[in-house]
């Protein structure tokens, strides 16, 4: 017998529900490495403080991104005071957060499917086969993982805040002058742009420029949640963990993306793929859920494994990007194909395979650029790889300054 568990009350995913939500998306985060002990924790934290305010308490790359979900939007400002203290690079003591001083480190290793039961009624696992020796990848799909009710609202919610925020012009940013050099050769459209297009200390377009170049656009649209943000967070979370052994501790955010006609994503692997010693705090599996039927394209493609996944109303498909000793597999390559009748919408989270301090919570959002409250970003990056994203939320990725300091320190 399965263990059996209950629909997550969808009452907090009302459409009508406005508050703040938020979702992002690349490839590795910047974290400390907490396997040689305190010490080199609290040199990491020295340079991060030493390089830029605020990011005492969050220092990752992406977060692998819904919104119109109910949470506070409040940040611990203020930790306990019998932390530890360390100094500053100006001298003045600061206090270990939380999360850091209670960390404990979980290795995310395998994936492990078990049949549950949701509401009485046994879930259907098939494993996806593919002949590739030379991988390691494991693939599944799980029939009505979420229940039609589950699927429309999150979808009532994702369309709820994108009418509210795409209001706004969103904030256009791009990995490097390059990647907009080339967004542009390929829209033919005859703007001269150096690194002087970008606003101080990022690579973001200011409001006017991304207005501009707006309608000649297209992305997805991600909106994220996180954990304890709302009662469906929470259950969802052990929901995944029970059929999948995807540990709560190694997960990420919660993102709900949506996919107009014309709209997909390119080839690309969830996690990076090192020459040398690969980065451990990167993304070791994948969840997801489609929440309605597609009907032209939309499918989720794995060329070097002959894996393709139709979208399908409920159904979940999980798979691992990443082996057993933590090295990214680049036979992982997927890309999701463009929709090109009907919209599509998927919920994700990705798991890791060495999970870091804070992973799971909101961070704390940059200063730059300056924007408007709650003004969206678009984000273009890898050109080759990476497509062109619309989010809810801001991460570090754009902050020139963040990202050279991320280059030294990992």
């Amino acid at each position: 017998m399965g263990k059996t568990f209950k629909r997550p009350s969808t009452k907090s995913l009302s459409p009508n529900d406005t508050s703040k939500g938020k979702v992002s998306s690349k490839k590795k985060n910047l974290q400390y490495d907490t396997s040689s002990g305190w010490r080199k924790t609290w040199m990491a934290l020295l340079l991060i403080i030493g390089f830029s305010a605020g990011l005492a308490y969050v220092a990752f790359k992406f977060q692998a991104t819904s919104s119109g979900l109910p949470h506070t939007g409040k940040t611990k400002n203020s930790p306990p005071k019998s932390s530890k203290t360390i100094p500053t690079s100006e001298g003045n003591p600061t206090t270990i957060p939380p999360e850091f001083k209670n960390f404990k480190l979980s290795v995310q290793k395998k994936i492990k499917m078990e049949s549950i039961n949701i509401e009485g009624k046994p879930i259907t696992i098939k494993e996806l086969k593919h002949s590739n020796a030379k991988s390691s990848v494991k693939a599944y799909t799980i029939e009505n993982f979420l229940s039609d009710y589950e699927c429309d609202n999150l979808v009532k919610v994702h369309k709820r805040r994108l009418e509210i925020l795409d209001k706004m012009t969103p904030i256009m940013c791009f990995d490097g002058v390059d990647t907009l050099r080339k967004n542009l050769k390929e829209l033919k459209l005859a703007y001269k742009v150096s690194e002087r297009d970008f606003t101080m200390g990022t690579t973001c377009l200011n409001e006017t420029f991304s207005g501009k170049l707006r309608d000649h656009f297209k992305w997805s649209h991600s909106m994220a949640f996180y954990t304890g943000e709302n009662k469906f967070s929470t259950m969802y979370a052990k929901r995944i963990q029970a059929a999948t052994g995807l540990r709560e501790e190694n997960g990420g955010k919660f993102q709900i993306t949506g996919y107009p006609i014309g709209v997909g994503y390119k080839s690309h692997t969830d996690c990076v793929v090192y020459e040398g010693e690969p980065e451990k705090r990167d993304r070791y599996a994948t969840i997801l859920v489609y929440l309605q039927d597609v009907e032209e394209g939309g499918e989720t493609d794995f060329p070097l494994l002959g894996i393709k996944v139709k979208p399908k109303k409920g159904l979940a498909l999980v798979w691992n990007s990443m082996d057993a000793r933590g090295n990214c597999d680049p036979l992982s390559l997927h890309d999701a194909k463009q929709v090109t009748k009907g919209h599509k919408y998927i919920i994700q989270r990705w798991y890791y395979y060495h999970n870091f301090p804070a992973l799971g919570s909101r961070p704390r959002e940059p200063d730059l650029p300056k924007r408007k409250p709650d003004q969206p970003r678009v984000s273009c990056d890898m050109y080759e790889q990476g497509s062109c994203r619309w989010y809810d939320e801001w991460n570090y990725d754009h902050i020139i300054e963040y990202v050279a300091n991320t280059r030294q320190l990992v």
